[in-house]
């Protein structure tokens, strides 16, 4: 396909319109995958922002055929499992058919936690049959004819699923006597004879960590050129990714793995050892009365010196526990030996991150942890994450790469990328912004009340909001979505409109993200109140959901650790971390809930 084909395919009276009832032309499309291609061909980067209803798939998705051939290959990378399944089940099979001289190769990649462990299934089988013995007929039906072993193909949730799925730590590779119907191996080698490959950012970008110690490691593929969909998403994910993450159930459930496993000869103190060391370690960060907290916050309020002698406790622990492992017994049960080997790696992966957690002094990292309770169930997870990964990227993506394309809704700030570029270390790249083919003016109405005071703790003032949120939903017969900054507000409101209003009411927490849709859906004149994911990435079109109500401008928590830390870095630099960091994420932010509302050209 030359440049111009392009042009055939997605204009006017083109191959798509032949094929897709009810396709509109859109000449920012166009703009959009002529810019694409552009960057695949002069081996340059590009950023593109195209409004909601522009088909950014499609505008990628053409230049991404024309580029991939077996020598040349290209990732495609989303934020939500949504967006991955949208590409390998509907948009690309499209196309396919549309070039059926083209031969090609996509391939699904997910992260390994996805997949089915036939070795694991098979050694917690017995354990399985305690906990969860209603499922394991149907679970082993299913691992006897699944072709692809991957989670969402089970029609339930498996209570043991991380026992039993894909895991680093417990994988013996091409020592494993079932590799030969290894499913994560399988997807693997799909991915390695693939031209197109679909991942997700956090895969893809954990991937990217693992390369930068070992090049011949990771999950993906050598790679010519990426395309990042969902492209506003890739610091955080990149910040998570980049850094450590240590929960309280880390070590419990190695233990839990150790205690199950039939023929070891491990000392029952050190066990014991080892979970008292982990209660009271967390214990000390469970006290802390902040959900979310810098490291330094709780050494001050315990004893540091007290907190540091426990992990280094553990710490000797854990590799005692490793080197006693070590000398089991296991030459005459290949099963155990195998099983050993990972409970040994598991052991030491845990002791270095926690001593890198604890003891680590690299500049360019800050320490902090959140809580979160779901009824008694408390998790505490401590992290150690990046003060920005614009260096990191720079060094191990954009200079790497041929081509790498950033595009989403919400990319630019103030009508420039200067924001994204600077938090993610791109410098010199091709730059287009389109506009969304809707016709706002016309389409929608936006109304500020002015008469609210501003935004506060103040019980009076969420009276005030409910209030006034009450009023719009029952000018538009339901049919809203309530979006908020903050969990506390939003149940704040539902508590006063649950029982006013004569609709039938939604809130974020009460089930899954997919099943609080399908509800919505299926009850006319519903409302919705949600915060964080459904701001995005959410696509209702039509009447049903006619009204967007937003609490707040989105700006972030001034006191959340990763906002503190990173303010505190670019005030240490000598910028202006309002008008550099908290007014651009704001925008984009406010952007995408205000996306939610105009889905097509006929809401």
């Amino acid at each position: 396909m030359s440049s111009i084909d392009i042009e055939n395919i997605l204009g006017p009276g083109g191959i798509i319109s032949k094929h897709m009832p009810g396709y509109e032309y859109r000449p920012q499309q166009i703009q959009a995958a002529l810019a694409i291609e552009r960057a695949l061909a002069e081996k340059r980067h590009c950023l593109v922002e195209a409004g909601t209803g522009v088909g950014k798939s499609m505008a990628y998705l053409l230049p991404a055929i024309q580029y991939a051939t077996h020598s040349r290959k290209v990732v495609i990378s989303t934020f939500t499992i949504y967006l991955q399944s949208q590409l390998t089940n509907k948009d690309i099979p499209f196309l396919k058919q549309l070039f059926p001289d083209r031969q090609l190769k996509v391939a699904l990649v997910k992260g390994r936690g996805n997949y089915l462990c036939l070795n694991n299934f098979e050694a917690e089988m017995p354990q399985l049959q305690l906990i969860a013995d209603k499922y394991i007929e149907q679970l082993q039906k299913w691992a006897r004819e699944t072709e692809t072993g991957d989670v969402s193909e089970l029609g339930f949730t498996f209570p043991g699923w991380s026992d039993i799925c894909s895991d680093q730590d417990t994988c013996h590779r091409q020592n494993c006597r079932w590799y030969g119907r290894c499913f994560y191996y399988k997807m693997r080698r799909a991915a390695e004879d693939a031209e197109i490959v679909v991942a997700n950012h956090s895969l893809f970008f954990s991937d990217l960590g693992i390369k930068m110690f070992d090049p011949n490691s990771g999950v993906l593929p050598d790679y010519q050129a990426v395309v990042f969909d969902e492209a506003h998403h890739l610091e955080d994910v990149a910040t998570k990714a980049f850094g450590i993450e240590f929960s309280n159930y880390r070590i419990t459930n190695l233990l839990n793995r150790i205690r199950r496993t039939k023929g070891l000869a491990v000392s029952v103190s050190r066990l014991q050892a080892i979970d008292n060391l982990n209660s009271e370690l967390f214990e000390a960060f469970n006290r802390y009365p902040k959900q979310e907290f810098f490291f330094s916050e709780v050494f001050e309020a315990e004893d540091k010196k007290r907190i540091e002698n426990i992990v280094s406790s553990l710490c000797t622990t854990l590799g005692e526990l490793a080197t006693e492992l070590s000398f089991q017994e296991t030459e005459e049960r290949p099963e155990l030996k195998d099983r050993v080997e990972g409970l040994k790696r598991i052991c030491t992966r845990c002791r270095e991150e926690l001593l890198i957690l604890f003891f680590g002094t690299d500049e360019g990292y800050f320490k902090w942890g959140e809580r979160t309770a779901n009824g008694k169930l408390v998790t505490c997870v401590l992290r150690y994450s990046p003060l920005t990964v614009a260096d990191i990227l720079a060094d191990s993506l954009w200079r790497q790469v041929d081509t790498a394309i950033l595009t989403s809704a919400t990319l630019s700030n103030s009508g420039t990328f200067s924001y994204i570029r600077s938090r993610l270390g791109i410098t010199e790249c091709i730059e287009l912004i389109v506009d969304s083919p809707f016709d706002y003016h016309s389409q929608c109405l936006l109304y500020i009340p002015r008469h609210l005071p501003y935004p506060s703790e103040d019980p009076e003032y969420a009276d005030m909001v409910a209030e006034e949120m009450a009023n719009l939903v029952e000018i538009s017969h339901g049919r809203a979505f309530l979006l908020f900054t903050s969990y506390r507000m939003m149940n704040a409101v539902y508590e006063r409109l649950c029982e006013r209003l004569p609709y039938k009411m939604f809130k974020q927490g009460d089930m899954s993200n997919e099943a609080l849709i399908q509800e919505f859906l299926s009850q006319k004149n519903s409302v919705l109140l949600g915060v964080h994911s459904f701001w995005e990435g959410v696509d209702i079109r039509g009447e049903a959901l006619s009204l967007v109500v937003i609490d707040k401008l989105p700006f972030s928590v001034p006191d959340n650790p990763v906002t503190r830390a990173r303010i505190e870095d670019i005030n240490s630099k000598g910028g202006d971390w309002f008008s550099e960091y908290a007014v651009p994420q704001a925008q984009i932010r406010l952007k995408q809930g205000f996306g939610r509302l105009i889905r097509t050209k006929n809401d």
